[in-house]
């Protein structure tokens, strides 16, 4: 989606990881709204706690770690990071297990989370091996690439910083099941 007077913002993100995340989702809300259904309100407070640090561990693994880009910058989002690249800043986008961002004056990042390498070819050349195509590993580092070399020079820093909230969430979820296993409640 568009920002009100910017550029177009774009995403990758492994739609595996989203499918697992929601139907993680879809099984917890089964988990918690029985008990609700059946007004067994013990069941419900035994359920509920582990559910919620369920739902939390899902959503930071699986549904936010992203790649968001546009013509100025990439904000890759890891699993409790957050790092703002300036497109003026990297030199080269390759894929490897994850997207990898190198920079001209620091360690390169790598973005996890992002589409694995997909097959090239289409379903009739899968079916003859003979002239199935070789995966292509670098399609979409190969599409950023071009957006980091068509970028305008930028002069902002490489931000790189960890996400307070998400994880405060989460450790908040996590002490508040630690208390409800010790109290036995």
């Amino acid at each position: 989606m568009a920002r009100p007077g910017s550029a177009p913002r774009y995403t990758f993100r492994a739609a595996s990881a989203v499918i697992t995340f929601w139907v993680g989702i879809a099984a917890l809300v089964v988990i918690v709204g029985s008990p609700v259904v059946n007004r067994d309100w013990s069941v419900l407070g035994f359920t509920l706690g582990p559910s919620l640090v369920l739902a939390w561990l899902l959503w930071i693994a699986l549904y936010r770690p992203a790649v968001h880009y546009d013509d100025a910058r990439v904000v890759v989002v890891n699993i409790g990071r957050r790092h703002v690249l300036p497109w003026g800043h990297v030199t080269n986008v390759r894929q490897g297990i994850g997207m990898i961002f190198e920079l001209d004056a620091s360690k390169p990042v790598v973005a996890y989370g992002v589409p694995a390498p997909r097959q090239a070819g289409n379903i009739a050349s899968t079916i003859d091996r003979r002239t199935r195509p070789a995966f292509d590993l670098n399609r979409d580092a190969d599409l950023l690439d071009g957006v980091r070399r068509s970028a305008t020079p930028s002069s902002d820093p490489v931000v790189s910083r960890w996400e307070v909230v998400p994880l405060s969430i989460g450790a908040v979820l996590v002490v508040g099941l630690i208390i409800e296993v010790a109290l036995g409640l």
